[in-house]
């Protein structure tokens, strides 16, 4: 019983040691305080519309599809070229880079985040290099440089850490 309350005690400190006065989204209602990325709920909302569904599987029909820099089709895209042919599927035009679809996008608070809004992160150290797409529940789907377009957690240290804002372009 008591190596039972160690180990409790542990993973309760665990837990809490990791928050940190950065945007973070640690998921499973563990969530840190300072950030406004705190304020993402684990629960969020998928699909709502007849676009979100249109969305939902053009994102369904990318998976899976390697990652090329610069790359724009099935056979190999990049980050916000995937963005971009998802948003072009429901008839929305949007730019090219991660950069310019943050500049272009309304800024949309953590805790409003809704089924296809835009998330941007800092994963060059110099601003805005990456971009996926939120689709509730905690998740987002992007294409990433060693996996291709892929499901991922914003728990994921790695994105929880880099995450800096995200954009609207669906009302």
């Amino acid at each position: 019983m008591k190596n039972h309350f160690i180990a409790f005690v542990l993973l309760v400190l665990f837990a809490f040691t990791g928050c940190r006065t950065i945007p973070v989204y640690r998921g499973d209602g563990v969530h840190c305080t300072g950030g406004s990325w705190s304020e993402i709920s684990s629960t969020g909302s998928g699909p709502r519309s007849s676009i979100d569904n249109k969305m939902l599987n053009e994102i369904d029909s990318w998976i899976g599809t390697p990652y090329l820099y610069g790359g724009n089709s099935r056979s190999g895209v990049d980050c916000s070229a995937f963005t971009q042919s998802v948003y072009r599927a429901v008839d929305i035009e949007i730019p090219r880079t991660a950069s310019q679809q943050a500049a272009a996008s309304e800024n949309v608070n953590p805790s409003k985040l809704k089924f296809g809004d835009l998330l941007f992160f800092n994963t060059s150290g110099s601003g805005i290099s990456h971009v996926g797409i939120f689709i509730g529940n905690g998740f987002f789907v992007h294409s990433s440089s060693s996996r291709g377009v892929v499901r991922e957690s914003l728990s994921k240290e790695y994105y929880a850490n880099r995450i800096v804002s995200a954009g609207r372009f669906i009302e």
